[in-house]
Formats: structure tokens, sequence, C-alpha cells
């Protein structure tokens, strides 16, 4: 059951999502409020199916033309805990929402750049096949504190981050990455990225980690791939291959193909499982200017050895 300080709290958050924003300027205020239904399924074990409730809130105030304070709330419920997305050493193995203050700091924009210093929600590659801990995560210990340089050099786009992991206890791994992504005309894309990764848990090696990667884009259909690999001496590559097709704007689908090998991504974060293979197909629908809907089905396989798993998440998507 959810305890009684943080169902107010979500109530209160639910208001303001649902009511017109009185604040006066220069506090902006936006947010996700979604419903998702989960399905895993696993060789030899039984599925299991549940419900995960989120809402994020977040506020951005102006402190002068180029120069803002940041901060996130975050809340999230599930009917099983196996469907939780907040990390799970700041809480208890049986508890079943979460409640905090999870993002914050200062940016700074200059020219066509974007410098985020704090709290924030981190990838690494143009899919996020090396390292993420993504906007979707809640709580404490999900995210990263740290620099992050995003924007464009001419036709050249950058993306940086410096930083160390907001993990429990003195784990605080670092990261360190810088992307460069060269556009010579509309339709193609193409990028490298160069990322290193310190681990401070006992016993384990630090790694470094390349990737490439190029978009093509033509008329209705777009398809980016990338490869990545690190210098471990084994299980240290990784490719991700998307196609994509947009039918009118409003809906979307698209398959993606991958294989990330145990030691190729930073740390294990990579946005796909690590140690899986598979394929994910998916599909979104945007019913008016706030309201989506997104299907998702994940067949994949472990690599070590062999498991076949599934899951299919469908999740309604409301943004203020």
């Amino acid at each position: 059951m959810v305890k009684k300080t943080t169902l107010i709290a979500l109530c209160t958050l639910m208001n303001v999502a649902f009511a017109p924003v009185t604040f006066a300027n220069p506090v902006e205020l936006s947010g996700d409020l979604s419903l998702k239904y989960q399905r895993d399924h696993e060789d030899s074990e039984s599925a299991k199916d549940g419900l995960v409730s989120m809402l994020t809130l977040n506020a951005k105030a102006k402190l002068n033309e180029n120069t803002f304070l940041y901060t996130r709330l975050g809340a999230q419920n599930v009917s099983k805990t196996q469907f939780r997305e907040f990390d799970t050493p700041y809480y208890s193995d049986g508890k079943k929402e979460a409640f905090a203050l999870d993002q914050f700091g200062v940016i700074w924009n200059k020219d066509e750049l974007t410098y985020k210093l704090g709290r924030q929600d981190v990838t690494v590659g143009a899919t996020a096949l090396l390292y993420s801990r993504p906007d979707s995560n809640i709580g404490q210990g999900a995210f990263a504190d740290g620099l992050s340089i995003n924007g464009n050099v001419g036709n050249t786009e950058i993306s940086a981050f410096f930083g160390r992991e907001d993990n429990y206890g003195s784990d605080d791994n670092r990261l360190y990455a810088v992307r460069a992504a060269y556009s010579p005309n509309d339709t193609l894309t193409y990028g490298a990225t160069a990322a290193r990764y310190v681990n401070k848990e006992t016993g384990q090696a630090n790694t470094n980690h390349w990737a490439v990667d190029g978009t093509y884009k033509y008329g209705k259909h777009n398809l980016t791939a990338e490869f990545a690999k690190s210098d471990s001496s084994t299980s240290n590559k990784a490719y991700a291959v998307i196609l994509g097709y947009d039918f009118d704007g409003r809906a979307a689908a698209s398959i993606t193909g991958f294989r990330v090998e145990e030691q190729a991504s930073m740390g294990g974060c990579s946005d796909f499982d690590n140690d899986n293979r598979g394929i994910h197909y998916g599909a979104t629908y945007q019913i008016n200017d706030a309201l989506s809907l997104e299907a998702v089905y994940k067949d994949q396989k472990q690599i070590s050895n062999g498991v076949k798993n599934n899951s299919t998440e469908i999740t309604l998507n409301y943004t203020f």
C-alpha cells in the first residue's frame, strides 16, 4: 500500500499537471504522467506482469538570459517489485514506491552550446549503446553528477559528459565521454564516440570504449547503426541497428536488432540489456498534443547461456 505521505505528494503533483499553472515568471514547469503495463517472461520461468505508474515534475528558474536553475521531482509506484525503475540499495527490497528530488543543477547557454552542471540523466553513443541512465529512471542513485555539453559547432554536433555516478555508498564510478557527429547534408549523419569508465568497485577493471555510428534519412524512412568496442580482452563488442518509419507525423514504427557482449558497455549500463542479443519491435501513436501511446516487444536471448527472454511494454503518457 502506498504510504500516506507519498500519496498526498502524488495528488498534489497531479493537481499541478491537470490545472493551469499560475506560477509567475521566470519559473517554468513541465512534466509527464504515465501508466505502463509490462509482461516479462524467461525460459523455464512463469510469466510475470504488472503496472508501473510514474510522475515527473520539472522546474526551471531563469537567472538571466543565458543561465537557469533546474530541478526535478520524480515519483513511481509499481504493482510488483520486479518492475520498479528505482535503485535497490537506497530502498528496501519490498518497497513499491519512490518519491525524490532526483535531478538538480544549473544550465548555461552560450552560442549554440548548452552546458549543464549537476545531477542529470546521461546517455553515451548515438543509440545509448555504450551507457544509459535515462530520464525514465526515478529516485536516488538513478542518475549521474557532472558536466554535460550539448549543441552544434557549424555542421558538427557535439555531446560530452564528465562526471560520476550517484551510487549508494562510495562506489561512485567515474565516466568520461565525448561524441562528435557531422552532417554533410540533410540525409546523412556520421559520428564517433570515445569514452572511459573508471570502476570503483573492488576487483573491477577500468575500461576504455569507442564507437562509430551513422544515420541515413530518406523520405519517411530512417536507418541508424552503431558499433562499439571496449579494450577488455574478451566479450568486448556491441552493435545496434534501428530501422524506423514515420507514417504521418503521428504514427511511427521501428525494428531494432542488437547485440551487447558482457564487457562491451560501460559498467554493463547499455540502454540494451547487457549480455543479450535480439530484436525489439516498437510502435508509437501521438493521440493529441499531450497524449501518446507506445508499445514495445523485446525478443531476446542471453549470450553467455542461451536463455531466451521476452518483454511486452504498453505505455500511455500525458505530457504537460
